[in-house]
């Protein structure tokens, strides 16, 4: 009883009022199941407790309410309108989420080059040729010039690893700064 309680204690004022009526309205449901309309008022407490255990234990019925209700109120939409002094944390949240999603992006490539070297040695790498072409992958096309102009060899995998490496801590940093500014708005 005490779990439910605590958790009870945590809804707002309307939501305990509503769980209160949906206990209610199970008890009325059941006398009315139970007894003719006139015989309501004369309940005994015996039959009210018949009626209870029914219902189950009070902590597990209790629960399922609170859960429900904190369901909704997690599902409906926000009705409190947005000001204009939201909109600049709104900014900043967009572009911190930004930020993180290409980092991730980013790091996932680079895992996929790392294992596309091994399965394709000579079509991935870091190709190179001034006033020619640049590419940072993998060649769709095996072209013996471009192959000619592969800059990092076999160094590209240790600078891949390095890379990822770089961009996870710089990803964790994103999300320490993200905490950082939610905590202070």
């Amino acid at each position: 009883m005490s779990i439910a309680t605590t958790l009870v204690k945590k809804l707002a004022l309307e939501q305990r009022q509503d769980i209160l009526c949906e206990i209610n309205s199970h008890i009325f449901e059941a006398l009315q199941q139970q007894f003719p309309q006139q015989l309501i008022q004369d309940t005994t407490p015996m039959q009210l407790e018949d009626i209870l255990e029914k219902l189950g234990l009070p902590a597990t019925f209790i629960l399922e309410m609170v859960s429900s209700a904190s369901l909704g109120q997690a599902v409906a939409p926000s009705t409190e309108p947005t000001s204009l002094l939201q909109i600049p944390i709104m900014l900043a949240r967009a572009i911190v989420n930004l930020v993180y999603y290409t980092t991730y992006t980013l790091m996932l490539i680079a895992i996929f080059l790392v294992v596309a070297k091994f399965v394709d040695p000579q079509g991935v790498g870091f190709f190179y040729a001034p006033n020619k072409f640049f590419i940072f992958g993998k060649l769709i096309l095996q072209h013996e010039e471009a192959i000619r102009y592969e800059q990092l060899g076999n160094y590209f995998i240790p600078v891949l690893l390095f890379i990822i490496i770089g961009l996870y801590y710089s990803s964790t940093l994103i999300l320490k700064i993200k905490k950082s500014i939610y905590h202070k708005l």
